[in-house]
């Protein structure tokens, strides 16, 4: 099929115009306007398996994407946009439909960032939090920890619940993460108690917490201390698993959250992980503002969508890093 054409200063085709002739005539003739005359054959055959309601989403998703100009891989984002049709979340007209379609296609991750600049570079400290810094943080956790087991049937619901605010509240995400690669966050939810304790965990959360987790072999209340509160705390484990003590919305969204940081940031930035954690869930879960810390600092030096972009992306060059 011939690559549609305009004149210059015409719309293009509406989606109504396409589906003059059917499903199939639309479908082609928004692949064709978006990959081209290309040696790849047509995605038809895969889309013409699909129920009716999954090919018109995948027809309303490429047609959303001939309306967004960009520099981004189109033939990879027709292919990803075909496969996640069967698993799609939001529906056409919906407010987190645009969302989702981009974020799926890759053209937030490619997009999104160019709207912004790269900052100079930043002269952050990586230097560990002191002993008394790190006690007392331990401290105020363990005293806002909350008391009991987890619902499992709570927790479920309210996971399910937290993840699709997730995909509508925020703007991107990276297209093969957790948000919508089919990853099922209430069946992924765990009791803290759960949790390892032992020495090689409980130096990987003063670690994450910005301090020395040498401080734990001189003071052995601090160590027993932390050993508690891993077992009553919000964290995340392998397999992408999430713990939490409770079935509380903050507590879930700061979990997810920690699941949700791109491996990249996690590498080059990692220090600053749980902090950023803090600040996106007193945004989208409703926990309390972080009053200091870097995360602050950066929110307020560079906005919050530069910290996102890093974060989920992991583009560190737009925190100066």
């Amino acid at each position: 099929m011939a690559l549609i054409k305009t004149k210059r200063g015409t719309e293009p085709p509406s989606l109504a115009e396409r589906l003059r002739n059917g499903a199939e005539a639309a479908f082609r003739s928004l692949e064709d306007e978006l990959l081209g005359d290309g040696p790849l054959g047509s995605h038809w055959i895969d889309v013409a398996a699909m129920s009716l309601p999954q090919q018109a989403w995948v027809i309303h998703a490429l047609h959303l994407l001939t309306r967004r100009p960009g520099d981004y891989q189109r033939t990879p984002a027709v292919a990803r946009l075909v496969d996640h049709a069967r698993r799609h979340t939001a529906e056409p007209g919906e407010a987190a439909f645009e969302r989702e379609v981009l974020a799926v296609s890759g053209w937030t991750e490619a997009v999104f960032p160019a709207t912004l600049t790269v900052p100079e570079p930043a002269g952050l400290s990586v230097v560990p939090a002191g002993h008394e810094w790190i006690s007392k943080e331990v401290d105020r956790r363990l005293a806002a920890a909350p008391e009991g087991r987890l619902d499992p049937l709570d927790a479920a619901d309210l996971g399910a619940a937290v993840q699709a605010a997730l995909r509508a509240e925020f703007p991107g995400n990276r297209y093969e993460g957790p948000v919508y690669d089919g990853y099922d966050l209430g069946s992924r939810v765990r009791d803290s108690a759960e949790l390892p304790d032992g020495p090689a965990a409980r130096a990987a959360y003063v670690t994450v917490l910005g301090g020395d987790p040498a401080v734990l072999g001189t003071d052995r209340d601090l160590a027993a201390r932390v050993k508690e509160l891993i077992t009553r705390d919000a964290s995340h484990g392998p397999g992408r698993e999430v713990f939490v003590p409770a079935a509380d919305r903050t507590l879930l969204t700061h979990a997810f959250l920690h699941v949700l940081a791109h491996p990249g940031f996690r590498e080059r930035a990692g220090w600053l992980e749980e902090d950023l954690v803090t600040l996106f869930t007193a945004e989208y879960g409703g926990g309390a503002a972080p009053v200091g810390g870097p995360a602050v600092v950066l929110a307020e030096e560079l906005g919050s969508d530069r910290l996102k972009v890093a974060f989920f992306f992991g583009r560190t060059e737009y925190l100066g890093l």
